[in-house]
Protein backbone atom coordinates (compact mmCIF):
# COMPACT_ATOMS: atom_id res chain seq x y z
CA UNK A 1 0.00 0.00 0.00
CA UNK A 2 1.87 3.14 -1.07
CA UNK A 3 -0.59 5.93 0.71
CA UNK A 4 0.84 5.14 4.30
CA UNK A 5 3.95 7.50 5.07
CA UNK A 6 7.39 6.25 6.95
CA UNK A 7 8.41 8.67 10.01
CA UNK A 8 11.74 10.21 10.46
CA UNK A 9 13.54 7.62 12.89
CA UNK A 10 13.40 5.33 10.49
CA UNK A 11 15.08 7.27 7.92
CA UNK A 12 17.71 8.04 10.52
CA UNK A 13 17.88 4.71 11.84
CA UNK A 14 18.26 3.38 8.51
CA UNK A 15 21.04 5.55 7.49
CA UNK A 16 23.06 5.10 10.92
CA UNK A 17 25.67 1.68 9.50
CA UNK A 18 26.13 4.42 6.41
CA UNK A 19 27.48 6.89 8.65
CA UNK A 20 29.25 4.73 10.75
CA UNK A 21 31.26 3.64 7.57
CA UNK A 22 31.90 7.50 6.24
CA UNK A 23 29.07 8.27 4.36
CA UNK A 24 27.02 11.63 4.48
CA UNK A 25 23.74 10.97 5.36
CA UNK A 26 22.52 14.78 4.14
CA UNK A 27 24.28 13.41 0.57
CA UNK A 28 22.66 10.40 0.51
CA UNK A 29 19.38 11.95 1.19
CA UNK A 30 19.99 14.42 -1.85
CA UNK A 31 20.89 12.02 -4.35
CA UNK A 32 17.18 10.46 -3.91
CA UNK A 33 15.51 13.52 -4.28
CA UNK A 34 15.29 13.49 -0.48
CA UNK A 35 15.28 16.96 1.78
CA UNK A 36 18.32 16.41 4.92
CA UNK A 37 15.61 18.18 6.96
CA UNK A 38 13.74 14.76 7.62
CA UNK A 39 17.16 14.62 9.55
CA UNK A 40 16.34 17.14 11.88
CA UNK A 41 12.33 17.38 11.57
CA UNK A 42 10.19 14.69 13.55
CA UNK A 43 7.48 15.32 11.63
CA UNK A 44 8.59 15.62 8.40
CA UNK A 45 7.39 12.01 6.92
CA UNK A 46 8.23 10.41 3.55
CA UNK A 47 6.04 8.43 1.04
CA UNK A 48 6.62 3.79 1.76
CA UNK A 49 8.15 4.18 -2.11
CA UNK A 50 10.53 7.05 -1.20
CA UNK A 51 11.57 4.89 1.75
CA UNK A 52 11.70 2.06 -0.03
CA UNK A 53 13.97 3.12 -2.52
CA UNK A 54 16.32 4.76 -0.10
CA UNK A 55 16.53 1.74 0.87
CA UNK A 56 17.73 0.09 -2.05
CA UNK A 57 20.36 3.05 -2.71
CA UNK A 58 21.61 2.28 1.25
CA UNK A 59 22.04 -1.39 -0.17
CA UNK A 60 24.08 -0.55 -3.34
CA UNK A 61 26.09 2.10 -1.72
CA UNK A 62 27.49 -0.20 1.08
CA UNK A 63 26.90 -3.92 -0.93
CA UNK A 64 25.11 -5.14 2.18
CA UNK A 65 21.67 -6.11 2.64
CA UNK A 66 21.69 -5.46 6.24
CA UNK A 67 22.50 -1.28 5.65
CA UNK A 68 25.53 -1.26 7.42
CA UNK A 69 23.92 -2.35 11.00
CA UNK A 70 25.12 -5.72 11.48
CA UNK A 71 28.12 -7.11 13.27
CA UNK A 72 28.76 -8.70 9.52
CA UNK A 73 27.60 -7.50 6.19
CA UNK A 74 24.79 -9.53 4.92
CA UNK A 75 26.47 -10.11 1.35
CA UNK A 76 24.32 -9.97 -2.36
CA UNK A 77 22.24 -12.70 -2.78
CA UNK A 78 20.99 -13.30 0.93
CA UNK A 79 17.60 -12.11 0.46
CA UNK A 80 17.47 -14.40 -3.06
CA UNK A 81 18.66 -17.55 -1.47
CA UNK A 82 16.13 -17.41 1.05
CA UNK A 83 13.43 -16.96 -1.43
CA UNK A 84 14.49 -19.21 -4.21
CA UNK A 85 14.57 -21.75 -1.07
CA UNK A 86 10.82 -20.48 0.47
CA UNK A 87 9.89 -21.51 -3.25
CA UNK A 88 10.45 -24.90 -3.08
CA UNK A 89 8.29 -25.51 -0.30
CA UNK A 90 4.40 -26.05 -0.19
CA UNK A 91 2.83 -24.56 2.79
CA UNK A 92 3.93 -21.67 5.03
CA UNK A 93 5.07 -23.72 7.87
CA UNK A 94 7.25 -25.38 5.72
CA UNK A 95 8.68 -22.00 4.14
CA UNK A 96 9.23 -20.91 7.71
CA UNK A 97 11.24 -23.57 8.40
CA UNK A 98 13.20 -22.98 5.12
CA UNK A 99 13.58 -19.31 5.95
CA UNK A 100 15.34 -20.50 8.64
CA UNK A 101 17.47 -23.15 7.68
CA UNK A 102 18.78 -20.52 5.23
CA UNK A 103 19.49 -18.09 7.75
CA UNK A 104 21.37 -19.92 9.62
CA UNK A 105 23.57 -20.92 6.70
CA UNK A 106 24.68 -17.57 6.02
CA UNK A 107 27.81 -16.27 7.08
CA UNK A 108 26.25 -13.13 8.53
CA UNK A 109 25.62 -12.13 12.33
CA UNK A 110 21.56 -13.07 12.29
CA UNK A 111 20.68 -16.52 13.82
CA UNK A 112 16.68 -17.91 12.99
CA UNK A 113 14.74 -20.28 15.08
CA UNK A 114 11.10 -21.79 14.35
CA UNK A 115 8.54 -22.76 17.28
CA UNK A 116 5.41 -24.79 16.43
CA UNK A 117 2.58 -26.40 18.46
CA UNK A 118 -0.57 -27.44 17.91
CA UNK A 119 -1.94 -23.75 17.67
CA UNK A 120 0.16 -22.21 15.68
CA UNK A 121 3.93 -20.95 15.77
CA UNK A 122 6.63 -18.37 15.44
CA UNK A 123 9.84 -17.81 13.38
CA UNK A 124 12.59 -15.85 15.71
CA UNK A 125 15.79 -14.16 15.29
CA UNK A 126 18.96 -13.19 17.12
CA UNK A 127 21.37 -10.80 15.55
CA UNK A 128 24.38 -9.05 16.65
CA UNK A 129 24.33 -5.37 15.89
CA UNK A 130 27.85 -3.23 14.30
CA UNK A 131 29.34 -1.54 17.59
CA UNK A 132 27.91 2.14 17.42
CA UNK A 133 24.30 1.10 15.79
CA UNK A 134 21.95 2.25 18.95
CA UNK A 135 18.68 1.29 17.51
CA UNK A 136 16.45 -2.04 16.89
CA UNK A 137 15.94 -0.99 13.15
CA UNK A 138 17.51 -4.12 11.78
CA UNK A 139 15.41 -6.50 14.12
CA UNK A 140 12.04 -4.72 13.25
CA UNK A 141 13.11 -5.11 9.08
CA UNK A 142 14.37 -8.67 9.46
CA UNK A 143 11.29 -9.87 10.48
CA UNK A 144 8.97 -7.30 8.43
CA UNK A 145 10.45 -8.37 5.48
CA UNK A 146 10.49 -12.70 6.28
CA UNK A 147 6.33 -11.29 7.01
CA UNK A 148 5.66 -9.54 3.88
CA UNK A 149 7.93 -12.70 1.89
CA UNK A 150 5.11 -14.82 3.01
CA UNK A 151 2.68 -12.89 2.35
CA UNK A 152 3.62 -12.52 -1.38
CA UNK A 153 4.15 -15.95 -1.27
CA UNK A 154 1.03 -17.13 -0.27
CA UNK A 155 -0.58 -14.20 -2.57
CA UNK A 156 -2.91 -13.32 0.52
CA UNK A 157 -2.29 -11.33 3.45
CA UNK A 158 -0.96 -13.49 6.93
CA UNK A 159 -2.52 -12.09 10.05
CA UNK A 160 0.02 -12.12 12.58
CA UNK A 161 -0.72 -13.16 16.26
CA UNK A 162 1.28 -10.84 18.27
CA UNK A 163 5.04 -9.97 17.71
CA UNK A 164 7.78 -10.15 20.52
CA UNK A 165 10.87 -7.79 20.53
CA UNK A 166 13.57 -8.12 23.22
CA UNK A 167 14.16 -4.74 23.94
CA UNK A 168 12.56 -2.08 25.72
CA UNK A 169 9.47 0.23 24.03
CA UNK A 170 10.68 2.88 22.49
CA UNK A 171 8.87 6.46 22.34
CA UNK A 172 7.83 6.10 18.59
CA UNK A 173 6.18 2.61 19.06
CA UNK A 174 3.38 4.29 18.29
CA UNK A 175 4.54 3.65 14.89
CA UNK A 176 4.48 -0.19 14.95
CA UNK A 177 1.06 0.18 14.37
CA UNK A 178 1.40 0.06 10.81
CA UNK A 179 4.53 -1.52 10.27
CA UNK A 180 2.98 -4.64 12.28
CA UNK A 181 -0.08 -4.19 10.39
CA UNK A 182 -2.31 -3.74 14.22
CA UNK A 183 -0.79 -7.14 15.65
CA UNK A 184 -0.21 -6.67 19.52
CA UNK A 185 3.43 -6.42 20.21
CA UNK A 186 5.15 -7.07 23.68
CA UNK A 187 8.28 -5.40 24.59
CA UNK A 188 11.11 -7.12 26.66
CA UNK A 189 10.68 -10.51 25.73
CA UNK A 190 12.98 -13.11 25.48
CA UNK A 191 13.44 -12.66 22.41
CA UNK A 192 12.52 -10.91 18.95
CA UNK A 193 10.03 -13.11 17.30
CA UNK A 194 6.73 -12.91 14.93
CA UNK A 195 3.96 -15.27 15.59
CA UNK A 196 0.90 -17.08 13.19
CA UNK A 197 -2.07 -19.03 13.83
CA UNK A 198 -2.44 -23.31 13.06
CA UNK A 199 -4.64 -21.75 10.24
CA UNK A 200 -2.13 -19.27 8.47
CA UNK A 201 0.49 -21.74 8.95
CA UNK A 202 -1.34 -24.35 7.12
CA UNK A 203 -1.75 -22.40 4.22
CA UNK A 204 -0.53 -23.69 0.53
CA UNK A 205 2.35 -21.34 -1.39
CA UNK A 206 0.87 -20.17 -4.48
CA UNK A 207 3.63 -18.14 -6.57
CA UNK A 208 6.47 -19.36 -9.01
CA UNK A 209 9.56 -18.86 -10.42
CA UNK A 210 8.56 -16.57 -13.32
CA UNK A 211 6.63 -14.20 -10.19
CA UNK A 212 9.99 -14.50 -8.04
CA UNK A 213 12.26 -13.20 -10.88
CA UNK A 214 9.67 -10.34 -10.96
CA UNK A 215 10.01 -9.53 -7.21
CA UNK A 216 13.81 -9.33 -7.17
CA UNK A 217 13.95 -6.58 -9.59
CA UNK A 218 12.17 -4.17 -7.31
CA UNK A 219 12.24 -6.40 -3.58
CA UNK A 220 11.94 -3.05 -1.38
CA UNK A 221 9.62 -1.80 -3.29
CA UNK A 222 7.17 -4.80 -3.97
CA UNK A 223 7.54 -5.92 0.01
CA UNK A 224 7.46 -2.61 1.28
CA UNK A 225 3.72 -2.03 -0.59
CA UNK A 226 2.26 -5.40 -0.05
CA UNK A 227 -1.74 -4.70 0.95
CA UNK A 228 -2.47 -3.98 4.09
CA UNK A 229 -5.04 -6.07 5.84
CA UNK A 230 -5.61 -6.45 9.52
CA UNK A 231 -7.74 -7.62 12.37
CA UNK A 232 -7.84 -5.02 14.17
CA UNK A 233 -10.50 -2.45 13.87
CA UNK A 234 -7.97 0.77 13.54
CA UNK A 235 -6.11 -0.79 10.77
CA UNK A 236 -9.86 -2.47 8.99
CA UNK A 237 -11.43 1.43 9.48
CA UNK A 238 -8.03 3.25 8.08
CA UNK A 239 -8.24 0.70 5.11
CA UNK A 240 -12.13 1.61 4.53
CA UNK A 241 -11.35 5.36 5.30
CA UNK A 242 -9.04 5.30 2.54
CA UNK A 243 -10.43 4.20 -0.31
CA UNK A 244 -13.52 5.90 0.72
CA UNK A 245 -11.09 9.31 -0.09
CA UNK A 246 -9.92 7.92 -3.21
CA UNK A 247 -13.62 6.98 -3.96
CA UNK A 248 -14.45 11.05 -3.95
CA UNK A 249 -15.91 10.60 -0.59
CA UNK A 250 -14.24 13.59 0.93
CA UNK A 251 -15.25 13.52 5.06
CA UNK A 252 -15.83 10.19 5.87
CA UNK A 253 -17.92 9.82 9.01
CA UNK A 254 -17.98 7.48 12.15
CA UNK A 255 -21.02 6.41 10.69
CA UNK A 256 -20.65 5.91 7.58
CA UNK A 257 -17.16 3.60 8.37
CA UNK A 258 -19.02 1.85 11.05
CA UNK A 259 -22.13 0.53 9.07
CA UNK A 260 -19.58 -0.34 6.27
CA UNK A 261 -17.36 -2.46 9.04
CA UNK A 262 -20.97 -4.01 10.83
CA UNK A 263 -20.47 -2.65 13.63
CA UNK A 264 -22.14 0.63 15.73
CA UNK A 265 -20.74 3.89 16.24
CA UNK A 266 -20.56 2.44 19.87
CA UNK A 267 -18.64 -0.33 19.35
CA UNK A 268 -15.90 1.06 16.80
CA UNK A 269 -15.36 3.78 18.99
CA UNK A 270 -14.68 1.18 21.81
CA UNK A 271 -12.60 -0.85 19.38
CA UNK A 272 -10.52 2.08 18.50
CA UNK A 273 -10.02 3.04 21.87
CA UNK A 274 -8.59 0.31 22.84
CA UNK A 275 -5.64 0.48 19.76
CA UNK A 276 -4.82 4.09 21.75
CA UNK A 277 -7.11 6.03 18.59
CA UNK A 278 -9.87 7.99 18.26
CA UNK A 279 -11.94 8.42 15.29
CA UNK A 280 -11.02 11.78 14.51
CA UNK A 281 -7.47 11.17 14.96
CA UNK A 282 -7.27 8.05 12.83
CA UNK A 283 -8.79 10.41 9.80
CA UNK A 284 -6.72 13.17 10.52
CA UNK A 285 -3.79 10.34 10.38
CA UNK A 286 -5.36 8.90 6.93
CA UNK A 287 -5.49 12.95 5.24
CA UNK A 288 -2.34 13.44 6.30
CA UNK A 289 -0.59 10.53 4.53
CA UNK A 290 -2.64 11.22 1.63
CA UNK A 291 -1.97 14.55 1.17
CA UNK A 292 1.99 13.39 1.51
CA UNK A 293 0.93 10.83 -1.52
CA UNK A 294 -1.10 13.73 -3.61
CA UNK A 295 1.50 16.30 -3.20
CA UNK A 296 4.41 13.99 -4.35
CA UNK A 297 2.26 13.40 -6.93
CA UNK A 298 2.29 17.15 -8.20
CA UNK A 299 -0.55 16.12 -10.67
CA UNK A 300 -3.22 18.49 -8.63
CA UNK A 301 -3.61 22.08 -6.91
CA UNK A 302 -3.05 22.23 -3.70
CA UNK A 303 -6.90 23.38 -3.35
CA UNK A 304 -7.43 20.31 -5.41
CA UNK A 305 -6.04 17.91 -2.38
CA UNK A 306 -8.07 20.40 0.30
CA UNK A 307 -11.34 19.67 -1.13
CA UNK A 308 -10.21 15.85 -1.54
CA UNK A 309 -9.97 15.17 1.55
CA UNK A 310 -12.77 17.40 3.34
CA UNK A 311 -11.47 20.38 3.64
CA UNK A 312 -13.91 23.47 3.09
CA UNK A 313 -10.91 26.14 2.35
CA UNK A 314 -7.49 25.10 1.13
CA UNK A 315 -6.33 27.94 4.47
CA UNK A 316 -7.74 25.22 6.80
CA UNK A 317 -6.07 22.28 5.19
CA UNK A 318 -2.75 24.33 4.82
CA UNK A 319 -2.74 25.15 8.47
CA UNK A 320 -3.68 21.39 9.27
CA UNK A 321 -0.75 20.09 7.02
CA UNK A 322 1.69 22.47 8.71
CA UNK A 323 0.54 21.02 12.26
CA UNK A 324 1.35 17.43 10.97
CA UNK A 325 4.87 18.35 9.09
CA UNK A 326 6.13 21.26 10.16
CA UNK A 327 6.02 22.61 6.53
CA UNK A 328 3.10 24.29 4.20
CA UNK A 329 2.32 22.02 1.17
CA UNK A 330 4.05 23.91 -1.02
CA UNK A 331 7.43 24.03 0.40
CA UNK A 332 6.66 20.08 1.06
CA UNK A 333 6.25 19.55 -2.72
CA UNK A 334 9.52 21.91 -3.38
CA UNK A 335 11.30 19.55 -1.25
CA UNK A 336 11.40 16.67 -3.80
Amino acid sequence: MQIVTVAPVFVKNLLAGATLRGFNAEEILRAQGLSPQILTNPKLRISTIAFAELCHAVTQLLRDEAFGLLAKPQPFGSFKLLAQACLSTDTVRESLIAWRNGTNLLDSSLSASTTFTEEGGCLAFQCERREGVDSHYIVETVLTTAHRLHCWLANEFLPIERVELAYPEPEFSEEYRLVFYGAPVRFNQKRNAIYFNHQTLALSCQRDKLELRKLFERPHIQLLTQPKQSKSAHMRARLLMEHLFRDGHSNPQLTQVATAMGVTEQTLRRHLHKDGYSFQQLKDDIRRDMAIFFINSKDQSIEEIAFRLGFSEASTFIRAFKKWTGLTPLAYRKLS
